[in-house]
């Protein structure tokens, strides 16, 4: 059975590395989740306690809407706790509180408070305290915004960021996120998500020869006859329409010369002269993709990626399935954060309907590079002109070469605002192959894109 219909979800147990932040000299910082570290497999992983369990009105923790939600009820303590190994080049740890806490003291012995713990066997301690002027153990002054922070750790818009660089590699350290206060205080709520690791690591050497490990074509469109045996890089070359029949008939038509199909790489195709690295019809050259990565025979029945050989560039396939966040009927309202790229307004926050990542293209995104589908994090939006690279002009509902992209109709996002209107982004019609501008808050398809290294 094909894996284009089929769910993605077991690669969420095979993430390691969800992104790479900075370069800097020969090191380069990554991010990478606690095990379960996004709740995505409700609280997998994570040790639960509520002390008493038998309090009126009970506490709890509970995985709500992918993030962990702790409830203090009528106990003492709610929280969870997980126990990790320091890895090589360990900065940090750091995790989100995606809903802030809310309190409910009536001026008890123990005030209410949210408190973040990292420990080791060998004495290391890291103590973070939410509560407005006091903490929950010791009734010191708080900082900020009713923190009383650890030394070097900071609390930045929702994230907290707890130093770790001091700690040897090897050493078991113990994360507990709790509420803590007076069993007659029943209020206390707060939930946190994305639980991860900031790590320093070396960049490895590059080859000298590596850099024309993607090479194939640098010159006019006309690739020629022959390919050479690995993928172009991504250099903004554009590949053909897909038509292979001259109107009226066949090719050429002396009442119509100089139509589209006597020329360029699918008139090759035509004639059986285009060598190609993969398949496709007329003058596309495709190859699927697993997901991890590796290269498949043309005739593979499941795939989960393609690269096009022309453009260098390999595209998102979408699934027939519901829960995962690349399904094919999903929509999402245009939004980039990045003021850069954002054509003068950023768009609309969660504005389309899908599941398994924030309704806009910046929620997919985090999604599927979150993923690794193929075996990488670097997927984003394409631009207007690379989703146009994928029309074939020689179909129809949809134009686009169904054989690779399954299910590949409907109205699907670029990246490229429109210059003449900040609140509007192009988007391009699969259904008929046509281009237009609509407003950023439209709910659209999306498929994603990455060039190929």
């Amino acid at each position: 059975m094909n894996n284009v219909n089929q769910p993605r979800s077991l690669l969420t147990a095979t993430l390691l590395l969800t992104s790479t932040a900075l370069l800097a000299g020969n090191t380069q910082t990554v991010f990478q989740p606690l095990p379960n570290g996004d709740f995505s497999q409700g609280l997998t992983g994570w040790t639960t306690e509520v002390s008493p369990p038998a309090a009126v009105t009970n506490g709890s923790v509970v995985e709500d809407n992918g993030a962990a939600r702790l409830s203090k009820g009528g106990a003492f303590y709610a929280g969870l706790q997980q126990t990790f190994g320091v890895p090589e080049g360990l900065q940090a740890l750091l995790l989100r509180v995606t809903d802030e806490p809310v309190f409910g003291s009536t001026g008890s012995f123990i005030p209410e408070a949210l408190e973040v713990h990292i420990t080791s066997s060998s004495g290391f301690s890291a103590v973070s305290t939410w509560k407005q002027g006091t903490t929950a153990t010791a009734g010191s002054v708080a900082t900020g915004s009713g923190f009383s922070l650890g030394s070097g750790t900071t609390y930045v818009g929702d994230e907290f960021r707890i130093p770790l660089d001091t700690v040897p590699t090897g050493e078991q350290l113990t994360l507990v996120v709790a509420l803590v206060g007076s069993s007659a205080d029943t209020v206390a709520t707060a939930a946190i998500d994305d639980v991860r690791l900031e790590i320093e690591q070396a960049i490895e050497p590059v080859e000298p020869d590596a850099v024309l490990g993607c090479e194939l074509f640098r010159g006019d469109f006309e690739s020629g006859r022959s390919p050479a045996t690995v993928f172009r890089c991504a250099l903004g070359q554009i590949g053909d329409t897909g038509i292979t029949q001259c109107s009226g008939g066949n090719c050429p038509t002396p009442d119509a010369p100089g139509q589209d199909a006597e020329f360029g790489r699918d008139a090759l195709a035509a004639a059986g002269e285009l060598e190609k690295l993969g398949g496709g019809p007329a003058g596309f050259d495709y190859t699927k993709i697993d997901p991890d990565g590796e290269i498949l025979p043309d005739d593979a029945l499941g795939w989960s990626c393609v690269v096009d050989a022309q453009t260098g560039l390999m595209w998102e396939v979408k699934v027939d399935d519901p829960v995962d966040p690349g399904h094919f009927e999903h929509t999402y309202s245009w939004y980039q954060p990045d003021i850069q790229i954002d054509g003068g307004q950023p768009g609309l926050v969660d504005g389309g309907s899908c599941a398994g990542s924030r309704c806009d293209i910046d929620g997919l995104v985090t999604a599927i590079n979150d993923l690794r589908l193929c075996g990488v994090t670097d997927w984003r939006l394409p631009t207007r002109e690379e989703l146009m690279s994928l029309i074939n002009a020689g179909n129809s509902n949809p134009a686009i070469s169904t054989d690779y992209f399954p299910l590949g109709g409907g109205e699907t996002w670029t990246n490229t605002p429109v210059a003449a209107d900040s609140g509007a982004a192009w988007r391009v019609q699969f259904d008929t192959g046509s281009l237009g501008a609509t407003s950023k808050s439209n709910p659209m398809r999306v498929r994603l894109v990455r060039e190929v290294k």
